[in-house]
């Protein structure tokens, strides 16, 4: 079954996000808890501040499937429940063709260090 990787749902006032950095390769097998990517996400729009929040959230896989294809890359700019990949439940299996579903995902917050990398 071919299975759609967006990002999930990380707050009602998310304006957009930035891929940060891609944790997990095509072809890698995903397990409850492996960690798929990486977002900056701008929160701003819960009201008017000098300093927009920013936080970073991993996005982790809950379900067992297979990676087949990242569709962003390092600094694409994405919105809400934007596509990031496409999972099959099955090794070897094809991903071409449309998703039954989403793949089951969650986020989670995380700290980065701004001054590394």
């Amino acid at each position: 079954m071919i299975l759609s990787l967006s990002l999930p749902k990380i707050g009602e006032h998310l304006l957009g996000a930035t891929i940060h950095r891609i944790l997990a390769q095509p072809g890698a097998e995903l397990r409850p808890g492996s960690p798929v990517c990486e977002v900056r996400a701008d929160l701003g729009a819960a009201g008017q501040q000098d300093c927009p929040p920013v936080l970073y959230f991993r996005v982790v896989a809950t379900e067992r499937a297979h990676l087949s294809r990242m569709v962003v890359a390092v600094g694409d700019a994405i919105g809400p429940n934007a596509l990031l990949g496409v999972a099959t439940t099955a090794a070897g299996e094809s991903a071409d063709g449309a998703p039954a579903r989403a793949l089951r995902t969650m986020s989670v917050g995380i700290q980065v260090d701004p001054l590394a990398d």
